[in-house]
């Protein structure tokens, strides 16, 4: 085996978590107003915004590609400052006293 072939790195690696063959965001906007719909006793209406946030988001994606809407998520979105306010900071090595 040569050096070559031992040291490779895979493609496949940094692929978004995937159901049957949707990524997660997808399924999510598919899936939530679906559900939402059937909590209301409105399904056909559920059904009918779950269509219609699947395909403008795969217009979005075709026309903006892929990594777009997560980068318009991070900086128009609010984030959790403290999301978890109990778990020490990183560089702490060792509590004294």
């Amino acid at each position: 085996m040569s050096d070559l072939t031992r040291h490779v790195i895979l493609n496949h690696v940094d692929s978004p978590l995937k159901w049957l063959v949707w990524t997660t965001g997808e399924v999510c906007l598919f899936v939530a107003p679906l559900f939402c719909g059937l909590f209301f006793n409105q399904l056909i209406a559920g059904c009918v915004v779950s269509f219609l946030n699947h395909r403008i988001y795969k217009i979005y994606r075709q026309r903006f590609g892929k990594d777009q809407l997560q980068a318009v998520c991070y900086w128009f979105l609010p984030h959790a400052f403290k999301r978890y306010p109990v778990i020490p900071p990183s560089y702490i090595r060792e509590y004294t006293g």
